[in-house]
């Protein structure tokens, strides 16, 4: 979902920023109407489109692979906001990631497709066909891995498109080989989060503290599951850092693999081989915000 820059074909370059944004367009024309409606709704998207900028941002190794690869966060992001709103947010996200390494500005119009529409639009669906026929925490918990695995899908069929035209399904599976056996396991933690997110934020519905001092049945079952993915994860990364992985990206690497003659380049790339990661994502971060703070303040005063 972070295809970088120079990686795909000009025409594909075109294409999917095409694509990407008529469902843009039709994300902004639902998100004004929804601000006209009821401005309170705003905060709350950006507090969504927060939260899609950090999972998604979120370097998690798997050692078994000797990789390391993101949550996607917009099938829960769909799930509050609805999946239009959910491609426009996801595309701000994707475009401050570019400028720290995670994809590419000539690539935002593929990233927002596989993350932001396919990632968004098969999740919300999978939730609203089970919500009616199991429980809500399983519903968004479904939501939310099956989104993670065809964000990847879709990635690795972006990829075979673009670089392999005469034989792309053949490729397609290849590649989908190569992201699936890293993000199946973040996939089952993020239906484990999704779940848990969404059956939270339904009992608590406006409040933003629980004040209550007991865990239900399946608060403990959840944070119980959450916590033993991500000790799983944390200690296989361990042993895959002491077999000498260098858990590297698994965008990274199967682009590599699809395209070993192609140089990964963009502003993102030689801001991080400048700054490095910490302070290139604090510059995002201050920059981020004070975007967000100014186009807030100008919305408020009108």
């Amino acid at each position: 979902m972070h295809i970088s820059d120079g990686i795909l074909e000009p025409q594909w370059v075109i294409f999917w920023l095409v694509l990407s944004a008529v469902f843009r367009a039709l994300g902004l024309r639902r998100l004004n109407k929804r601000m006209l409606e009821a401005r309170s709704s705003l905060p709350r998207i950006s507090l969504i489109g927060a939260v899609v900028f950090v999972i998604s941002v979120w370097h998690i190794p798997v050692p078994v692979t000797g990789s390391s690869s993101h949550p996607v966060g917009t099938p829960l992001a769909a799930i509050v906001i609805g999946p239009f709103a959910t491609v426009v947010v996801s595309s701000i996200a994707l475009f401050f990631q570019a400028f720290v390494g995670h994809g590419g500005l000539t690539t935002i119009g593929a990233n927002t497709f596989s993350m932001g529409i396919v990632g968004a639009f098969s999740g919300y669906l999978v939730y609203r066909l089970l919500r009616n026929i199991s429980p809500l925490w399983f519903s968004a918990g479904m939501a939310g891995f099956i989104g993670s695995i065809l964000t990847y899908l879709t990635t690795a069929l972006e990829l075979a498109l673009s670089l392999n035209p005469g034989n792309a399904m053949y490729y397609w599976k290849l590649y989908s080989i190569g992201f699936i056996p890293t993000q199946l396991p973040l996939a089952l933690a993020e239906f484990a989060f999704t779940g848990y997110a969404i059956k939270y934020i339904s009992q608590t519905k406006s409040e933003v503290i629980d004040t209550s001092q007991s865990f239900d049945r399946f608060t403990k079952t959840a944070l119980l599951l959450m916590f033993l993915i991500a000790g799983v994860i944390a200690a296989s990364a361990y042993i895959g850092y002491m077999g000498g992985g260098n858990m590297a990206g698994v965008d990274g690497t199967v682009e590599a693999g699809a395209a070993p003659g192609a140089v990964p380049d963009g502003i993102g790339v030689k801001l991080m081989a400048r700054f490095g990661e910490p302070l290139g994502f604090a510059l995002v971060g201050i920059t981020g915000g004070l975007a967000t703070g100014y186009f807030w303040n100008s919305w408020r005063k009108k």
